[in-house]
């Protein structure tokens, strides 16, 4: 491996881990608004259904096909409507969702000791398409905003993953060069193809191997194996 001087890290379902972290908010408020007088749907369908409308929803908004109100503000009723409950989602239901969700504090496995060790000889960022006062939240909820120097989000850098734009805003917050710098990331559009024609080399963090193509610069599936190879 070439001798880095910077390491990007995306959040959410990188080190942050928002399947969790959303379910569990998820749990919570299923029971709070009694969600089962809407329709027969268990808190484990709702979860599901949920986790599979985000992520959608997210794919749409990466590609700029739906705005930030959109995702944020509409998603329960695109939820409501394929789980086929009945009237609308309670008043409160998404503002509820994003307020309590980012408080959440857990993170992958071996997260926390993976920067601690890797602080000490690097120097840590974060690149987040999330929006910028949720993931603050975020990772200050999870105790971990002391390994970062910079956190880049696509809203401050005016452009998204995988868009060259922000990841050349990120260099250029921290006076680098692509070749000094690495990314590790989940995802293989946003993270690694951005990345990769922003000129700088790739990690793809596989924790479901999921099946590719891509060119990598290395793929793991746990992030306790960066302290192998960084």
């Amino acid at each position: 491996m070439p001798a880095y001087l910077h390491i990007f890290f995306d959040l959410d379902h990188t080190l942050w881990d928002f399947e969790r972290n959303s379910s569990e908010t998820l749990a919570e408020l299923y029971e709070h608004y009694q969600l089962h007088q809407y329709g027969s749907f268990s808190v484990q369908e709702f979860t599901q259904t949920f986790h599979q409308v985000n992520q959608r929803l997210w794919s749409l908004y990466n590609r700029n096909i739906i705005d930030q109100h959109t995702l944020r503000h509409e998603r329960f009723r695109y939820i409501w409507e394929a789980l086929g409950a009945f009237g609308l989602p309670p008043s409160g239901l998404a503002e509820d969702y994003s307020a309590i969700c980012p408080t959440k504090p857990h993170l992958l496995p071996h997260a926390r000791e993976t920067l601690d060790y890797l602080t000490t000889r690097y120097r840590l960022h974060i690149i987040t398409n999330g929006f910028h006062d949720i993931q603050q939240i975020k990772i200050r909820s999870a105790g971990i905003a002391h390994y970062f120097e910079t956190v880049t989000t696509s809203q401050n850098a005016g452009a998204k993953k995988p868009q060259q734009a922000i990841f050349h805003y990120a260099l250029a917050r921290i006076g680098a060069a692509a070749r000094q710098a690495i990314m590790v990331g989940d995802n293989l559009e946003t993270d690694i193809t951005g990345a990769k024609s922003s000129g700088l080399d790739a990690i793809f963090y596989n924790p479901g191997q999921i099946a590719h193509q891509e060119q990598v610069t290395l793929e793991i599936r746990c992030l306790s194996e960066l302290q192998r190879y960084l």
